[in-house]
């Protein structure tokens, strides 16, 4: 493609021009139980293979408003999800949300003291001992570079110290609890332009270190994501850059510090789009292109080889678009998809991926679910009563 800066000037805002669509109203947040939250139990194995894969939506009853741009982050257990942020249009939200995995129902959250700004192009992943890590994003023409943790058992959000060398502001970076246990994050961008930097967060020391490898790297670029290998090196994918409004490009970096390119896949180019882990898979989810056209396609992507493999669905399934969020309930067998930017405005709808092969007669419960673990007891978790 060619004469593509002027056409970047918008990446501030997400990538592309967005239709200024009217969110839906919030409804105000209750006061609620302080939740319980178990020990840490990982399944062995939470692999999630389908056969005959369907799209169905689940209708909501009240919650988030529409957005995109937003994080959804499911707890160890599989009990809960737990959106933050987002933005539709030039509306920033700074709202909090838990999603009952078992119930299919969402719940606001009265969170108790300060919370991050109002912000989008943020990431977040669950991090052992702290909940919910929330790093940088975009609020108007400001950028972030703060870390905060969200305690589903306190209720309340903190912000975390940063020490060291710590990242310049940015939003549409990603992040990774990485082979070592520190945070990895990976590019990003700023009015300033974008990065190819990669840093990672000492949960301990709380301290940020540099740790961009020397030579060959992925070049600058934003609204990307990361997942991990099943050895548990970072991935990058896709994304954009000054040149290309979406890029196929696929790169590891595992505790060596080098990073390894790997064969293009055979997927469309992609930025903005979804993604979640399910054991020895990830998965990704639509997205937008480099015609700046809304993808709807689902991908499945071994974590030990880094084969892409296309995901066909019967039925109904999701309008096209970028910057949704694909979170993975094991415990149900399902991935679940929120909100995005479609054609026709910022979404609000909820839909699950689930298998609707018959199993085999006879099968064990491993052969059908692919081994996932069973959810906590009641005895172990004390559930949360919804008001």
């Amino acid at each position: 493609m060619t004469s593509l800066v002027l056409a970047f000037s918008f990446s501030v805002l997400g990538g592309q021009a967005l239709a200024q669509s009217e969110a839906d109203p919030s409804p105000s947040p209750s006061a609620e139980p302080v939740e319980s939250v178990a020990p840490i139990t990982a399944a062995d194995d939470q692999t999630l293979d389908f056969e005959a894969p369907e799209w169905r939506r689940i209708t909501r009853a009240k919650g988030p408003a529409a957005r995109e741009d937003h994080t959804w982050t499911v707890d160890p257990q599989g009990r809960f999800a737990y959106l933050f942020g987002g933005r539709d249009g030039d509306k920033e939200f700074g709202d909090t949300w838990r999603y009952d995995l078992a119930k299919d129902k969402w719940k606001r959250i009265a969170v108790k003291g300060k919370s991050p700004a109002p912000r989008f192009g943020h990431n977040a992943v669950w991090a052992e001992g702290l909940g919910v890590v929330v790093f940088a994003g975009q609020q108007g023409d400001d950028f972030f570079n703060d870390l905060w943790a969200y305690e589903p058992g306190k209720q309340r959000w903190r912000k975390l110290p940063s020490r060291g060398q710590v990242p310049k502001t940015r939003y549409g970076s990603c992040m990774v609890v990485g082979p070592d246990g520190r945070l990895w994050i990976s590019h990003g961008f700023t009015d300033a332009g974008r990065f190819d930097d990669t840093r990672a967060y000492n949960l301990k020391s709380r301290r940020w270190a540099v740790i961009t490898p020397e030579g060959r790297k992925p070049g600058e670029r934003c609204l990307h994501e990361c997942f991990t290998t099943t050895a548990g090196d970072l991935v990058l994918y896709g994304g954009q850059d000054d040149g290309n409004f979406a890029l196929g490009d696929l790169w590891s970096m595992g505790s060596g510090r080098t990073w390894d390119r790997h064969d293009d896949p055979q997927a469309k180019w992609r930025r903005l789009y979804g993604v979640t882990e399910a054991g020895a898979h990830a998965y990704i989810f639509g997205g937008a292109g480099d015609d700046n056209g809304n993808l709807a396609d689902l991908w499945q992507v071994d974590r030990e080889t880094l084969e892409f493999e296309r995901v066909r669905t019967a039925g109904n399934h999701p309008a096209a678009r970028f910057a949704g969020t694909l979170i993975t309930d094991a415990a149900r067998g399902r991935l679940l998809l929120f909100g995005g930017q479609a054609d026709s405005g910022a979404k609000a709808d909820v839909w699950e991926l689930v298998e609707t092969a018959e199993p085999e007669i006879g099968a064990r419960p491993s052969d059908v679910d692919g081994g996932v673990a069973e959810s906590p007891s009641p005895e172990a978790i004390e559930e949360p009563t919804d008001l």
